[in-house]
């Protein structure tokens, strides 16, 4: 039987902002160029992806980014992600340079307007699923988590905080360990509890601890 050939995504802000929070924040000025331009997200996401590719020797390759344009979901609700800070300048700038840098090395950047790179993330992830692909996402976000199936056919390669630029990969079983629920009750567990980076409320009441026991004695 021939191996099923593998299909990496990549959560292209997710990988931005952890790089310059690594490679920006944690030293004075970040890291620049001679002549001023910005390199710490250029430097650190490819450092990530480079070894993240040499470890997983991927058939095929796509990189997801937000547009920094609200989506369905702003117009869902005036209040999501109403509370984060305003996306550092210098941040823009490298980001800027870096899709130019993956576009030389011929890497596919995916968008979709009106939608979050999450959204084209699990959009191409389900299509390559049923299309006889293996794929994986590095991710440092632990929403992707629902997309992870039982059949092993999806999982998520995740860049724990602190933990350098080595990902691992989580499956059901790993998903499990680590929160307690199963991968198809993500939903209802940030629905239940909120996401404070999101600015979602959740429900009034329930934390991490009540979501994990209603969704262990009901399911969903």
């Amino acid at each position: 039987m021939l191996e099923q050939p593998l299909f990496l995504l990549v959560d292209g802000h997710s990988l931005a902002f952890r790089s310059y929070f690594a490679f920006g924040k944690s030293r004075q000025g970040g890291l620049r160029t001679s002549t001023g331009i910005p390199t710490s997200v250029c430097f650190g996401f490819l450092k990530s992806l480079l070894e993240v590719m040499a470890s997983q020797k991927p058939d095929y390759l796509a990189i997801a980014f937000d547009l920094g344009v609200p989506t369905f979901r702003h117009e869902a609700d005036e209040n999501y992600k109403a509370d984060r800070s305003e996306t550092p300048q210098d941040f823009i700038e490298d980001v800027q340079n870096l899709q130019v840098l993956l576009e030389a090395f011929d890497l596919k950047i995916i968008t979709a307007p009106g939608y979050e790179a999450d959204d084209v993330l699990g959009t191409l992830a389900k299509i390559g699923s049923q299309g006889g692909y293996r794929v994986k996402i590095l991710s440092g976000d632990q929403d992707l988590f629902q997309l992870i199936d039982l059949d092993q056919q999806i999982s998520v390669l995740h860049l724990e905080p602190g933990k350098g630029s080595s990902p691992t990969e989580f499956l059901a079983v790993q998903v499990y360990e680590k929160l307690q629920i199963y991968p198809n009750q993500v939903i209802d567990y940030k629905a239940l509890c909120g996401d404070k980076s999101d600015n979602i409320p959740g429900v009034k009441g329930i934390g991490k601890t009540t979501a994990v026991k209603l969704l262990s004695e009901y399911g969903s």
